[in-house]
């Protein structure tokens, strides 16, 4: 009896293995590409939300909470279709479920009525792009060899970092013909096509795939949705034994936690100083285009960085750039015209570049302190804490900039990435005897 179960089990493997041979062989990667209209879509599409949040009358206050809203169903939305996509064994339907409501939603948007209806879709919106986050990368892990992972999962995040970019250069184009709902309906058209190609290029993989086997992969191109981690597949896993790993690194977690308030502080009301200062929609385009190819390019040599120096030199050499870059645009606001406008484009392109060293190093340092069966709930940790400081740092932004100004707003944002680097220092000194970083 037990001969046979081992036969049957032993054909099992061999058939999943022939079939995932058999599918590797035909689509290798091929059906990463039907994201590309997708990432061209909300690439574009991103810049677009606060502006149109000001247009309808909205205050700096009202952009900080939609990008909260936005935080929220994206943290919401990852768990919830991770989880209902493991449950199901079911992959693709969820995927084009992100694409449809993706499209539907940004053409919503373009008819929203007031700031109450655009919070609505908004969530809505974000809740569906969500779908997109942490399945594709359970595919990849299906399809491809372990030794192959790591690469497939930059490639995959390479393509849609650089269609992100387009996306945005597009909209730079476009933005002198058209308005900003215009622009939203042609971004909602122009992701039909990922509906399309995801019909027919992605393939549904019904194997099971344990996340906490997938371990930390330093794979962050953009800040989702430009501001989040990218790729969110570990969820927290509340035990004694993770919450106690918790508390060991409970200072890199609050580091963590004011690098996300901070960014976040900066990153919301940045194109709304940008509108009050009567810059154009092409260009903040452009400020937008510059700080998402500079962080894309910076990427893979932030990695090289990073596996020769370390997490711990990576990070704070991302944070120290990104704490300059803060500081110009506190230079700049008492300047006007031209000036003030290369102070605020070399602040953005900073921040740009020192996401590329943040996101990878933060992983780095999370793979190398965890233990390998540790790994996934530290990750989980992570995101949630990424979560929680981008919603805090949204919507205190707005408040800070309605009542206090955009210097105390910046200035409050500066001083937090100074203090993070501080924290950071002080948490590598206190755990290299136990812990190589």
């Amino acid at each position: 009896m037990k001969a046979s179960r081992k036969r049957e089990i032993a054909s099992l493997r061999t058939l999943e293995n022939s079939v995932l041979s058999a599918y590797t062989k035909k689509s290798k990667i091929k059906w990463f590409y039907a994201f590309v209209p997708f990432k061209i879509s909300t690439g574009g599409t991103s810049t677009l939300i606060p502006l149109l949040t000001l247009e309808a009358s909205g205050s700096p206050q009202e952009v900080g909470v939609i990008n909260a809203i936005g935080s929220i169903a994206s943290m919401i939305g990852g768990t919830f279709w991770g989880r209902l996509s493991d449950k199901t064994l079911k992959r693709k339907p969820f995927l084009m479920l992100g694409f449809i409501g993706t499209s539907l939603f940004s053409f919503l948007m373009a008819f929203s009525r007031d700031i109450t209806h655009l919070m609505i879709l908004n969530f809505l919106y974000s809740f569906f792009i969500a779908a997109t986050i942490p399945i594709p990368v359970i595919l990849i892990a299906r399809v491809l060899k372990k030794k192959q992972l790591n690469y497939g999962i930059a490639k995959f995040n390479e393509i849609g970092g650089w269609a992100w970019v387009v996306g945005l250069i597009l909209g730079f184009f476009l933005a002198y013909f058209l308005n900003i709902r215009q622009l939203l309906v042609v971004f909602a058209l122009i992701n039909i096509f990922s509906i399309v190609l995801g019909v027919k290029w992605i393939q549904e993989v019904p194997f099971r795939i344990e996340r906490k086997n997938l371990g930390v992969y330093a794979n962050y191109i953009v800040e989702k949705f430009r501001y989040l981690p990218n790729i969110m597949i570990h969820l927290p896993e509340y035990n004694k034994r993770a919450f106690t790993r918790f508390l060991e690194f409970k200072e890199f977690y609050l580091a963590s936690i004011l690098l996300w308030i901070g960014a976040m502080l900066y990153f919301s009301q940045f194109p709304v100083l940008l509108k009050s200062r009567n810059i154009s929609t092409p260009e903040i385009y452009l400020a937008a285009v510059l700080n998402s190819s500079i962080s894309a390019y910076m990427y893979m040599k932030a990695g090289i960085h990073t596996e020769r120096m370390g997490g711990k030199a990576s990070l704070i050499r991302g944070l120290s750039i990104r704490s300059f870059g803060f500081s110009l645009i506190l230079l700049g606001l008492s300047q006007t015209g031209m000036v003030f406008k290369l102070y605020a484009f070399a602040s953005y392109a900073l921040a740009g570049y020192s996401w590329a060293y943040i996101g990878i190093s933060t992983t780095s340092i999370i793979s190398k302190l965890a233990k390998e069966r540790e790994q996934g709930a530290m990750m989980g940790f992570y995101n949630l804490i990424s979560s929680l400081g981008a919603i805090i740092g949204s919507t205190l932004s707005g408040i800070i900039v309605n009542s206090r100004g955009f210097f105390v707003d910046f200035l409050f944002a500066s001083l937090l990435i100074l203090l993070s680097i501080f924290i950071v220092w002080k948490f590598n000194a206190n755990v290299s005897s136990h812990h190589k970083v």
